[in-house]
């Protein structure tokens, strides 16, 4: 397959998404890859800035509804069913801020009652693999083997090595 062949696959981008959420979730989560990060100080704050732009963009695929001409792929696209994303933890106050503050230079960020500080990450990456293993695990036929060779492409990135297995033993 060719690299253009593959870019026009829209899991593929949704799988490459993921996995950059669960990547920088693993690096600030795992305390051997934070405390290297935290040697590298300027890379630490990059590396939590990407996985929060990362869980804002994937809970808006779980949980947003997809619209005429909408131009955003959404998890339903995807699923033979409508079912739940469990995001307990990375809940609509937690997108509402994160919007604001990740995305804009926002007063919000003067007064809000959230505090980013790094506190909840295990809950919010716990959030989204769970909500992940919900769409592997309802995925429409056309989309499963897809899905798998896209997983299994991501995964022979050296980058992505400690991601496990992004949820492929989900899909059924």
């Amino acid at each position: 397959m060719t690299a253009d062949e593959r870019r026009r696959r829209p899991e593929h981008h949704v799988v490459h998404d993921y996995a950059n959420l669960v990547s920088a979730g693993v690096l600030i989560t795992t305390p051997q890859f934070n405390h290297d990060l935290e040697l590298c100080h300027w890379a630490n704050g990059h590396v939590w800035h990407m996985f929060y732009v990362n869980c804002r963009k994937m809970f808006e695929f779980f949980t947003y509804k997809t619209k005429p001409r909408d131009k955003y792929l959404r998890a339903q696209q995807f699923m033979a069913r409508r079912v739940p994303f469990p995001l307990s933890h990375w809940n609509r106050d937690v997108q509402d801020f994160m919007s604001a503050h990740m995305l804009h230079v926002g007063a919000g960020r003067v007064d809000n009652t959230i505090i980013m500080d790094g506190h909840d990450d295990r809950l919010y990456l716990a959030d989204f693999q769970e909500a992940w293993g919900v769409l592997m695990g309802n995925l429409k036929a056309e989309h499963k083997d897809v899905f798998r060779d896209e997983i299994a492409y991501r995964l022979t990135n050296r980058a992505f090595e400690i991601c496990g297995s992004l949820g492929k033993e989900f899909i059924v």
